[in-house]
């Protein structure tokens, strides 16, 4: 129960099997592959290796390992093939549908067996598939922008439909000119008033409306054009042309309006034949992570060192996945050598948690934080009882729990969710068992009061809430006591594991003069004596007594110890935080019991009534656990998170991350069906 112990792995190997070594490394998922330092490596110290192992060398070869070259060419083809197969995915994910249930709220995920997956290619059957989108994709563009231009002209020929006269005859004469535009319906009578007013020779003709705006016909003498444009410029009037039309503006609408019906059959011609290819979806979904995998594998050579016949990898594996490598690698033993070492002490390690199976789900909670750094103590076992029963005292309901575990179950094992959600559903599944526990000591069975229950459920409750409030603050506040003060006797431990003794004494002394306290309060008579007796403690320790070199040392060492005195009162302080457990499990209670009450309120009536009483009391109680789910989860979190890993943990190691296959919504499962991600179907 703990960080997992790491192991430097440096693997030495003839150039000839450095592509087979890749494809396999990336197969295995166990090295974490991390960019190697050590230039300047004399080939000769590979060469006895290889040649130990039965590896052809030529003699008197000093050249020295330099940085992997990268296959600029191979690069820029997948990079090609890359973008293409997203082309794709991204035009059948238009037409896509997702019949999973709870699609909406669930990221589809697309099962393949391993050998499927990796041989995924973007060949000829993928190239066909890749024209016939492309080609598909412009018409349906092109369709697209067909419609929007003919919906616009019909929509600008509206108001000129009762013009009986053809477009092409729009022209004026040698003396008469004429144009057309369009005013705002409301100020047409204003508008035309002012023309007349200021010019005499001039005719407008209203030919219709069409929403806001009315058609003008404006005709007039060609010496007073100038004025007639002027006067209309300082109104809202718009010029209106149809150079490219002929006919009469009804006959040109109803043309348009039937190539846009035209259009419509097109596209859903276009649409139907979209909808039949995007059945290969999943697998043109799944060959962009494949093809993302191989740049990967391309790209991994940039962290390699080589020579001119070997080459050299280093990289991180954790201690159990050891022969699981070694297994792995065994088809290409002759020509490599694997060295495995311990971390050095200037070594950047990953990290990865090593927990039971069953405390697994709680390492989410860890990793919200942060990992420790590798060497550190892992807060998981510390994080899981502690978690377990906070979150069981905020919903504190056995109903409650009782829905938590069945609804998480049920998301768990039959909907097709990622691992990370999986291991989610288990802590909640975990904090339903929790509620139940912390339900029954309370006889809280759906908020419930007693005559309503059965008669073998009418037993004395441990707690009886909300009468004994007070008794269950007290106890919600000493959880915090125990919970803080582990904190810090663990910071202690971090201590004496550095070699700080001194500072482990004084983390110890906080404890020493709170439990003295405590004792104090309990027993009045010994207040005092506890009191001086666990503050003098404390302020020697902290003060390091034991270092002290005269009385100027002596004085900063009291100065120092009071000043541990005084972050005692923050300590302390930090025990009040956990009444909100208490008040979180109040507020549980207090509204389901509400809800009991609403629907026997509705449901007294009987009849109709009753069932009006049962979908509140349903209703209710499911929004009472939603709501309190969030809280129940929230806020014990934030109590590991501040007032336990604010003692002793630091958090901010480096996530273990092995060079593997890319997964993204793609599950993998075994020739024997056994999926390494997500649900099988």
């Amino acid at each position: 129960m703990a960080v997992a112990r790491m192991l430097k792995v440096t693997v030495i190997g003839h150039e000839s099997v450095a592509d087979e070594l890749v494809e396999r490394l990336q197969h295995a998922g166990a090295l974490q592959v991390v960019a190697c330092p050590t230039a300047g490596v004399s080939d000769a110290a590979c060469e006895e290796i290889l040649s130990a192992e039965g590896v052809s060398t030529e003699d008197g070869d000093t050249s020295v390992l330099n940085p992997m070259a990268i296959d600029g060419d191979r690069l820029h083809m997948l990079d090609e093939q890359i973008a293409d197969a997203q082309f794709v995915r991204d035009f059948l994910g238009r037409f896509h549908v997702n019949e999973a249930p709870f699609a909406t709220f669930v990221s589809e995920k697309f099962h393949f067996t391993r050998d499927e997956y990796v041989n995924l290619d973007s060949d000829g059957d993928f190239l066909a598939l890749y024209r016939e989108c492309e080609r598909m994709s412009d018409r349906l563009a092109s369709n697209e922008r067909e419609c929007v231009r003919l919906s616009d002209l019909v929509q600008t020929l509206a108001p000129w439909g009762g013009l009986h006269l053809q477009i092409s005859q729009w022209k004026g004469t040698e003396n008469v000119v004429l144009f057309t535009g369009t005013v705002p319906e409301v100020a047409s009578q204003e508008i035309r008033q002012s023309l007349r007013n200021e010019i005499n020779l001039v005719s407008v003709a209203e030919v219709g409306a069409a929403g806001s705006r009315e058609a003008w016909v404006i005709m007039t003498h060609r010496e007073a054009l100038a004025s007639v444009r002027s006067a209309l410029s300082l109104t809202e009037f718009e010029e209106v042309s149809f150079p490219d039309l002929q006919d009469y503006p009804a006959e040109e609408s109803s043309r348009a309006s039937e190539r846009i019906a035209e259009l419509g059959l097109e596209r859903a011609e276009l649409e139907a034949r979209a909808l039949n290819l995007a059945q290969e979806y999943s697998r043109t979904f799944a060959l962009v992570e494949m093809l993302l995998s191989r740049r990967d594998a391309v790209e991994v050579r940039r962290d390699f060192m080589s020579s001119e016949r070997t080459f050299l990898i280093t990289g991180w594996l954790p201690e159990h996945r050891r022969e699981e490598l070694v297994a792995d690698l065994a088809p290409v033993g002759r020509d490599i050598d694997l060295v495995f070492a311990d971390p050095g002490p200037d070594d950047e390690v990953p990290v990865e948690l090593d927990n039971p199976k069953w405390m697994a789900p709680f390492e989410s909670l860890t990793d919200l934080y942060g990992r420790p750094r590798y060497g550190d103590l892992d807060p998981t076992p510390f994080v899981a009882p502690f978690f377990f029963l906070f979150f069981g005292i905020c919903i504190g309901d056995v109903g409650y729990g009782l829905m938590l575990i069945i609804a998480c179950w049920l998301i768990k094992t039959r909907l097709d969710v990622a691992p990370g959600v999986k291991k989610f559903m288990d802590l909640f599944i975990y904090g339903g068992v929790a509620s139940i526990i912390a339900g029954v000591p309370t006889r809280s069975y759906f908020a419930l009061a007693e005559s309503t229950l059965p008669s073998f459920l009418r037993y004395k409750p441990v707690l009886d809430l909300p009468d004994d409030a007070t008794t269950f603050l007290v106890f919600s506040v000493a959880l915090g006591v125990v919970h803080v003060l582990l904190g810090v006797l663990i910071n202690s431990y971090r201590f004496v594991k550095q070699g700080d003794v001194g500072r482990a004494l004084g983390e110890i002394a906080v404890v020493v003069f709170i439990a003295a306290v405590g004792l104090g309060v309990a027993v009045p008579d010994l207040l005092v004596p506890a009191i001086g007796g666990g503050a003098g403690l404390l302020i020697l320790t902290k003060g390091r007594i034991w270092e002290v070199r005269g009385p100027v040392g002596f004085l900063k060492t009291i100065a120092s110890g009071l000043l541990g005195l005084y972050d005692v009162v923050g300590i302390a302080s930090d025990f009040i935080s956990y009444s909100r457990l208490a008040a979180l499990g109040m507020a549980s209670l207090l509204v389901g019991s509400v809800m009991n009450d609403l629907a026997a309120m509705v449901g007294g009536g009987g009849g109709v009534a009753v069932l009006g009483g049962a979908l509140i009391f349903i209703v209710g109680h499911t929004f009472n656990v939603v709501i309190n789910l969030l809280s129940a989860f929230v806020h014990p979190a934030r109590l590991q998170f501040v007032e336990f890993f604010g003692k002793f943990y630091e958090g901010g190691g480096r996530p273990y991350q092995p060079f593997s296959l890319r997964q993204q919504s793609v599950v993998l499962h075994s020739d024997t069906g056994e999926a390494e991600g997500g649900a099988a179907k």
